[in-house]
């Protein structure tokens, strides 16, 4: 498992914005739009403390990087008549946050960092909340490798002109997270079963993905004793098959109380609202990574993913001043554990 990502150093930041960066690299959505934008800047790794800059070219913005090689640059999802102020708000980006170093019942690496398998199961999740966003119909859509995970920005033009209000409600549906009951399940004499607000499938798939990746101890977290955890994880590939097809008749067979299900159920959903950071759904005058710019804390490149399904961030998104051995290993095809 690879597990090194280190934080840049000045010499390597400034090595990367004078001879790496490219505005090519910049998406056309926001250098089409660059006048209208807020820019953010962290000089010291400390955050991105130097806010409400903005730029009238994509010009004025590579001499600023080229000059001052940040730690991290951010620019804004909202665009405004006059950005320098954040005033007159005219619309925003609808955004999901997927980070690798956050997913709920991760057992790949240290808490707070990322490694490949976690990254594959970020891109996993983007693949699956792709087909979710076309069976909304919605179309715009980017994909940005963050450096630690993926940003999902949404520039359809009706969805940039909704409130906050509204981009909860498809957050909810997005990450399948918010329990409801559904009555008219219910026999006489039995608790509901709990379902999601957003439609089943969305929600077993999030499910399945919390049950193929949970320890014993995460079983004991959602409230089974050990012989019922121990038996969901000899049964673990049939019980994630079964999910993944949108059924949950493999997992009854086992917890077979409704209401210790019911119990299990809610908990599990608690960790599938970790999957998204919904601060950053909901807020329109959130900042994000600036795709083109360094993530310095794990020198990866920020940068937009064309094809998600071929996409390695190990692969396509290493800097040229990155040079560890593991990494070499990584890109030529061989296998290495650190």
């Amino acid at each position: 498992m690879i597990t090194v990502f280190r934080q840049a150093t000045p010499e390597e930041r400034k090595r990367y914005y004078s001879e790496e960066w490219d505005r090519e690299d910049v998406p056309d959505f926001i250098v089409d739009s660059i006048k209208k934008r807020e820019f953010g800047f962290d000089h010291d790794g400390l955050g991105p403390r130097d806010r409400y800059n903005t730029f009238n070219s994509i010009d004025e913005l590579a001499d600023f990087l080229k000059n001052r090689s940040p730690f991290a640059a951010y620019c804004s999802v909202s665009l405004y008549e006059y950005p320098k102020k954040r005033e007159n708000w005219e619309r925003a980006e609808l955004v999901f946050d997927i980070d690798a170093k956050d997913l709920p019942v991760k057992n790949c690496c240290g808490e707070g960092m990322v490694c490949e398998v976690c990254l594959n199961r970020a891109k996993n999740m983007v693949m699956e909340i792709d087909t979710n966003l076309k069976q909304l119909k919605l179309e715009n859509v980017y994909y940005v490798y963050s450096g630690r995970g993926y940003h999902i920005r949404i520039l359809d033009t009706d969805i940039m002109e909704i409130g906050e209000a509204e981009r909860g409600f498809i957050l909810d549906y997005i990450r399948a997270s918010v329990p409801v009951r559904d009555e008219s399940k219910t026999k006489k004499g039995r608790d509901p079963t709990l379902y999601s607000a957003g439609y089943t499938g969305i929600f077993r798939s999030r499910f399945a993905d919390i049950i193929e990746y949970a320890e014993p101890e995460d079983f004991k977290e959602f409230g089974l004793g050990t012989v019922k955890a121990g038996e969901i994880i000899r049964n673990r590939d049939a019980v994630v098959e079964d999910l993944r097809k949108g059924r949950d008749r493999a997992i009854r067979k086992i917890i077979k109380d409704p209401r210790a299900y019911k119990r299990f159920e809610e908990r599990v959903t608690v960790q599938i609202s970790k999957f998204l950071d919904a601060k950053v759904t909901v807020d329109i005058k959130r900042i994000l990574r600036l795709p083109s710019s360094l993530h310095s804390k794990v020198s990866m490149k920020c940068m937009v993913v064309e094809d998600l399904e071929r996409f390695d961030p190990l692969r396509y998104a290493v800097p040229e001043f990155v040079d560890f051995a593991d990494f070499a290993d990584y890109q030529a095809g061989k296998t290495k554990t650190i």
